[in-house]
């Protein structure tokens, strides 16, 4: 290659590198202005609120994907490179927040390293949580051990008393105010729902009152619509009056270990059981899950009538009605298990 060659070359690996370099920075340049203006402009302009749980022990990908979740952080490259670059990593409280949208990404920082928290955190049980699950969610949010929420659950007997709604709960409250407030809450409801009953006053005994909270578990645990409840709670009671086994599919997973398993034969069918009615005859235990009034009143007020009373079977029927199909008799049971569990089946 010729000296003019060598030059021409030299030049232009010159001017791409001065425009690389230029272009380079103009990058930069808009890079810091474009996070300077991220971190500085409120959240969401339309504004209003989001409550975030931070749980205890949360690592900080997980305390990400919460906020990014909630749509309090709507860029998790830029606002988790600057909460790392101010060394913040392994600074944020858990507890229960308030996030104003109007705040700006670097308020948000500044709320979760400080531990502004709410001092209220509202709670939310849904009907049919069992102990376990209600001792996740309460322990989850920081408001109980919950090792001894269980402890406290099971030495007092309170499965199926912790009544489901939604609380506000003091984060700093005892443990036996946070349990006082479920407790409490059912008691009234109870009372309201066995007022007028012919045998109300039976009704309030520890043991007429377990044995009902226990069928009204079961419907809890069974029931997806509404108009299914009272069916299925005759079902039980007709079961039971002629001393068959319950055979309902949610005893089978009651348990420490099991409670978040997926009734399978196995664990129906396992000898070593206490609480699968497909082993035990009669009722288990306890109640094996929280039921709300409509399930109280149920196992207090099963369906009526001729047809209701021969009903001793149902069976779901997965077909986007959440609806139960009932019979009276093994073969018409059997025929409804083909035509709404196995329909490839059907002729």
């Amino acid at each position: 290659m010729s000296k003019g060659g060598k030059r021409t070359l030299g030049a232009r690996l010159k001017t791409a590198t001065a425009w690389l370099t230029a272009i380079g920075l103009v990058l930069g340049t808009w890079s810091v202005l474009y996070i300077r203006s991220y971190l500085s402009q409120p959240i969401a302009e339309e504004g209003g609120f989001r409550t975030v749980i931070i749980p205890r022990g949360a690592h900080f990908n997980e305390i990400m994907g919460r906020l990014v979740s909630m749509g309090v952080v709507r860029n998790r490259m830029i606002f988790e490179y600057y909460v790392r670059s101010k060394g913040y990593a392994t600074e944020l409280k858990a507890g229960a927040y308030q996030i104003d949208l109007r705040a700006t990404p670097r308020e948000l920082l500044t709320q979760l390293v400080s531990g502004a928290a709410l001092e209220e955190v509202s709670v939310t049980v849904p009907e049919g949580y069992n102990r376990w699950q209600i001792a996740d969610t309460l322990g989850g949010l920081g408001l109980v051990d919950r090792e001894a929420f269980l402890a406290k659950v099971e030495r007092e007997g309170l499965e199926g008393r912790l009544f489901p709604d939604t609380y506000r709960l003091g984060k700093n409250w005892s443990l036996d105010r946070i349990v006082a407030t479920f407790t409490e809450r059912f008691d009234v409801v109870y009372g309201e729902v066995i007022a007028g009953h012919p045998q109300a006053a039976h009704l309030v005994t520890p043991l007429a009152r377990a044995h009902l909270l226990t069928i009204a578990s079961l419907i809890e645990k069974e029931a997806q619509h509404p108009d299914d409840r009272r069916l299925i709670s005759r079902v039980f009671h007709n079961r039971l009056a002629k001393k068959m086994k319950l055979q309902t599919d949610p005893t089978c997973v009651y348990g420490p270990l099991i409670y978040t398993r997926r009734p399978t034969p196995g664990l129906c069918k396992d000898p070593a059981s206490t609480y699968s009615t497909y082993v035990i005859k009669g009722l288990p235990p306890t109640p094996i899950a929280n039921p709300g009034r409509a399930s109280l009143e149920a196992a207090l007020y099963p369906a009526t009538g001729e047809t209701a009373a021969k009903l001793l079977y149902f069976v779901a029927k997965r077909d986007g009605s959440r609806q139960h199909h009932f019979s009276a008799t093994y073969d018409e049971h059997r025929a409804a298990v083909k035509r709404h569990l196995n329909p490839s089946e059907d002729p």
